[in-house]
């Protein structure tokens, strides 16, 4: 068994190697010579499917993909592969019904990009222009501190040996609350590989009482996307506006790059994924303009499928801000991580949960509370997803969120509880 797992291996990275050299039509017939004695084993049928696609030979790629598929149905590179074959047979209906089931099941956000992509391609006789997926949601529940406050309403300031007494709406408040979110994601194709992208989303959150603290956001960007033959790669510039209260908070305008790798087959070492996030935080209000800043983040990470039922995530992450707005804590770093984790219960029933935590550290010193500030904030949340009918969702879900921090003005406990109806429109 060791020496046939090895021969294979040797196998696929000879066809790999003569891949990367553009000998398509090489690969393909090394990997079809071998075709009796390697078929049904996913690796190789997934190699040779692929090999056939570029070698021009689009008929002999479905018929590996067919047999990927059959033994692993969440095969994204197969399923993704398959549709570019019925693409390159002529064949748009099934390309189209193909990509169509991918999107369907709301794939991460590189993936997607990709995806609609190739979605125009498969429409391209009937339907000109770009290709737009959008969702519409609906929640309601409880928050225990929808202003992220602390609990208490005197804290000791030891720079000034005395005790400060908070206003009152800088103290935790507990409310109900409504939400709506919208957003639309387009691609229209430039070339076989590139693709002018763009997306943009609306939120709102209006709490039953405490409506200085009702909260909304609009998010837009733009930019162009690569899909090669194993990662999609994006670049986009974005801008953002919050507001509070009805009014805006702050606004965001930044650069992102990400890379992202086909998923891979059930029980395989996984895909790997990376970004880049460059830009500016400003705060038109002058009582927020000491909380403007730069900044960068750069993070990494894996995705992987243990089983057929299952996706498993983590993400590692870096960054800081500088501090522009004369903010007494000086400047940001700060390193942070993320799990993630579904799994199938039942045919329309998954279950969800993320964790992620972010320690932060400054260099500015303190005078009031003689110290350099240090934080450290924890985020768990879970989730039931219930399909209610196709594309129509239900979401019953709770989040917790924790900051610790060396100065207790940074301090707070959170926990929501929400339900959630989410739409999706192709």
């Amino acid at each position: 068994m060791a020496a046939a797992q090895s021969a294979l291996e040797d196998l696929l990275a000879r066809a790999a190697e003569m891949s990367a050299l553009g000998k398509h039509a090489e690969a393909y017939a090394l990997l079809s010579a071998e075709e009796d004695t390697h078929i049904g084993e996913i690796a190789f049928d997934y190699a040779l499917g692929r090999a056939a696609l570029h070698a021009g030979r689009p008929d002999r790629a479905t018929i590996a993909f067919s047999r990927v598929v059959a033994l692993d149905p969440g095969h994204a590179g197969a399923r993704i592969d398959m549709g570019r074959a019925y693409l390159a047979l002529g064949n748009r209906a099934q390309a189209e019904v193909a990509f169509e089931a991918l999107l369907a099941l709301d794939p991460p956000s590189a993936l997607r990009t990709q995806l609609l992509a190739f979605l125009a391609q498969a429409r391209a006789e009937r339907k000109r222009g770009p290709v737009a997926r959008g969702y519409l949601s609906l929640s309601a529940g409880t928050s225990s501190n929808v202003n992220q406050a602390p609990g208490q309403g005197q804290i000791f300031v030891p720079g000034l040996l005395a005790v400060l007494q908070l206003a009152d709406q800088n103290v935790r408040k507990d409310d109900s609350f409504a939400s709506v979110g919208a957003g639309v994601e387009a691609a229209m194709p430039l070339s076989a590989r590139t693709s002018l992208i763009g997306g943009a989303e609306i939120l709102g959150r209006a709490n039953a009482h405490e409506s200085d603290f009702n909260v909304g956001g609009a998010v837009a960007s733009a930019g162009l996307a690569w899909a090669g033959e194993r990662h999609v790669t994006r670049a986009q510039l974005q801008a953002v506006r919050n507001t509070l209260g009805g009014s805006t908070s702050r606004e965001v305008s930044a650069l992102s790059v990400d890379v992202t790798e086909i998923s891979a087959a059930a029980g395989t070492p996984g895909a790997m994924f990376g970004f880049a996030h460059l830009g500016s935080y400003r705060h038109p209000p002058e009582e927020l303009k000491i909380f403007d800043a730069d900044f960068v983040t750069f993070g990494a990470g894996w995705v992987a499928r243990p089983d057929e039922k299952s996706t498993f995530s983590v993400t590692l992450l870096a960054g800081g801000d500088r501090d522009r707005g004369g903010n007494p804590s000086g400047d940001r770093r700060g390193l942070g991580a993320r799990l993630a984790w579904e799994s199938v219960l039942a045919p329309r029933l998954k279950l969800a949960a993320i964790v992620s935590g972010q320690n932060s550290h400054y260099d500015g010193f303190d005078s009031a509370f003689l110290a350099v500030r240090a934080d450290r904030r924890t985020d768990l949340e879970g989730f039931l997803r219930y399909e209610l009918a196709r594309k129509l969702e239900a979401r019953l879900g709770v989040w917790r969120s924790v900051q610790d921090s060396n100065i207790p003005i940074y301090e707070y406990r959170r926990t929501d509880w929400y339900l959630m109806l989410r739409r999706q429109f192709d």
